[in-house]
């Protein structure tokens, strides 16, 4: 349990620079995921999966010391590469319970 709550308050004390570049990289994409869907409005929905799983990744890539936070290149350039992972695996995961939707409702039809 303890496991848990100590990663647990790592995501929780992220700095506020590395939250702000990954919440508005995600809305950028967000904008323009919303260009590819039956219903646009419903991008509010993908958003949170997208910054979620970005926050998940950068923790990733900071517990695993890919990168030194100090120096502002390596910070900000594996900080986009945690931004575009995140989108990519949130993209995914709501693509494929879509998908999975669909399939149990036209089963049902």
């Amino acid at each position: 349990m303890s496991f848990l709550i100590k990663h647990l308050d790592g995501l929780l004390t992220m700095d506020w620079q590395t939250l702000t570049l990954l919440a508005v990289i995600c809305a950028v994409a967000a904008f323009f995921i919303k260009d590819y869907m039956a219903n646009p409005l419903l991008v509010i929905f993908i958003y949170p999966f997208l910054l979620f799983f970005s926050v998940l990744v950068q923790y990733f890539f900071n517990q695993l010391e890919f990168f030194s936070p100090k120096k502002l290149d390596q910070w900000i350039m594996w900080t986009i590469m945690a931004s575009l992972c995140g989108t990519i695996i949130g993209t995914g995961l709501v693509a494929c319970i879509a998908a999975l939707r669909d399939r149990s409702g036209s089963r049902r039809a």
